[in-house]
């Protein structure tokens, strides 16, 4: 274990046991990420000096350059203090929490020191570990409480209120249901919304993880159209009544990055109120506005008579990937159905994950510190710059916010230029895995821009000499 000591200096040996099992390949972003979580878990004490590159390295049974590149990606994210002589210390980020490539959720699937670009996974919330803290230190009082409730702790569900309120949605704790993770709850509301064999359309291109959701529920798909008039499309097709319910995202779409306009908000729930056809909203990057555009209203029905709408959020996205609690808004009538289909599946989140949850929440609230906004701004330049700079004859339109950047107009097939990415050092996701029928966006694919700038400049110079050969 991690010696508590502010100045304590933590042996190779300790700190690979801490680290935990390795995979069959340490890179630089495996071990920069588990460093992160075991600062984050409180496990990894501030002020700890770590092992000297050299040790670790030897220890690890890595090159060197490996564990300079992994400190390399800490310092780079205010996760370390460097003196000269004195080792590399342990520290919390002064500002707030950088995107990372190194948070990867599959770590071990990235080639040797590869730059990451697959996936949209922001680093833990700099006060992540003071809740943990904080809710560890009443662990006493936790376990009097039992059981999960149904909906979730109240704790929680009051925080996921004043989240609403705060975005001009009333909401009482009547209406609110307490997931394990956004994804679970896409499952919980698609099962509650529709049957098997139920049509769902589902946006073209969109976050692969939802047609995953709507297979595994064994629902049909029709895709919609999100590049050429979309809100046009979706409200014709709802007002034709042959969708059973519809899977949309319209603050920061994934991976477009754009956000359907309080008009189109509107035409779309009054032509869902027509047919009756329950609307699933993915709320999951809803915060990430770092452009500060003024947000229209959250998508819900006001109408007593329509199918309900489902607000599906989460903690993963914007407090900490390892948070997995997620919660579903919806009306009155449909929280009871909700609470008992998931008691079915899962008996509800862990009681300490949603006391963190709330904590975070609650104190987070007011306090988007605006380096956030700015880093992730910053890194945005960054891309385009480099795109601007190497890939010229590539197209995309400016994201209103989110964390991702759609391409277009490929000189080669997305899956061939993944592949000599890959072959390159950096890992790519093709535009097929965004399509719902996995047979569209063959000379297109998805750039996120939550990795450090030169990682970014490196990748698209490296994309740039590719897309010539």
């Amino acid at each position: 274990m991690a010696n508590k000591s502010s100045r304590s200096t933590i042996a190779a040996p300790a700190l690979v046991e801490l680290l935990g099992p390795l995979p069959d390949r340490v890179t630089s972003a495996w071990v920069s990420s588990h460093i992160m979580a075991l600062v984050a878990e409180g496990r990894l004490h501030t002020g700890s000096i770590l092992p000297s590159e050299r040790s670790l390295a030897i220890t690890l049974d890595v090159s060197r350059g490996t564990v300079t590149r992994a400190m390399e990606q800490l310092l780079e994210h205010d996760m370390l203090d460097s003196k000269r002589g004195s080792g590399h210390r342990v520290r919390l980020p002064k500002r707030a929490a950088r995107p990372v490539e190194s948070l990867d959720p599959h770590p071990t699937l990235a080639s040797n020191d590869a730059i990451d670009l697959r996936w949209t996974v922001m680093p833990p919330h700099p006060l992540v570990q003071e809740c943990a803290t904080a809710v560890a230190s009443g662990i006493g009082s936790i376990t009097s409480l039992g059981a999960s409730p149904a909906q979730g702790v109240p704790e929680l569900i009051d925080a996921i209120c004043q989240h609403y309120n705060r975005r001009g949605l009333p909401t009482s704790s009547e209406q609110v249901v307490v997931t394990n993770g956004e994804i679970s709850g896409l499952h919980l509301s698609l099962i509650a919304a529709t049957r098997p064999g139920a049509l769902v359309g589902v946006e073209n291109p969109t976050y692969p993880n939802i047609p995953r959701v709507v297979n595994t529920e064994r629902r049909r798909i029709t895709p919609l159209d999100v590049a050429s008039g979309f809100p046009a499309a979706l409200t014709a097709v709802l007002h034709s009544g042959t969708l059973d319910a519809a899977i949309i995202t319209p603050d920061f779409h994934n991976p477009t990055g754009h956000v359907l306009s309080e008009a189109h908000r509107t035409n779309i729930l009054r032509a869902a109120a027509v047919s009756r056809t329950p609307l699933i909203i993915d709320e999951s990057l809803v915060t990430f506005n770092w452009r500060g555009k003024e947000m229209p209203p959250p998508m819900v029905s006001t109408d007593r008579d329509s199918a309900p709408t489902f607000l599906v959020g989460g903690t993963s996205k914007s407090l900490w990937a390892g948070l997995r609690v997620g919660w579903i808004r919806t009306s009155r009538r449909a929280t009871d159905a909700l609470a008992n289909i998931r008691l079915g599946v899962d008996l509800g989140a862990p009681v300490i994950e949603q006391l963190m949850a709330a904590q975070l929440m609650n104190r987070t609230a007011n306090a988007q510190a605006p380096s956030h906004a700015e880093l992730i701004a910053t890194q945005y330049r960054a891309l385009t710059d480099a795109m601007a700079r190497h890939l010229p004859h590539w197209t995309y339109q400016a994201p209103e916010g989110g964390l991702s950047l759609w391409c277009q107009n490929l000189t080669l097939p997305a899956h061939e230029l993944v592949q000599r990415a890959k072959e390159r050092g950096v890992e790519l996701l093709p535009g097929v895995m965004f399509s719902p029928s996995q047979r569209d966006w063959s000379h297109a694919l998805r750039l996120p821009f939550t990795s450090p700038v030169h990682d970014l400049e490196h990748a698209v110079e490296i994309l740039g000499e590719l897309d010539r050969l």
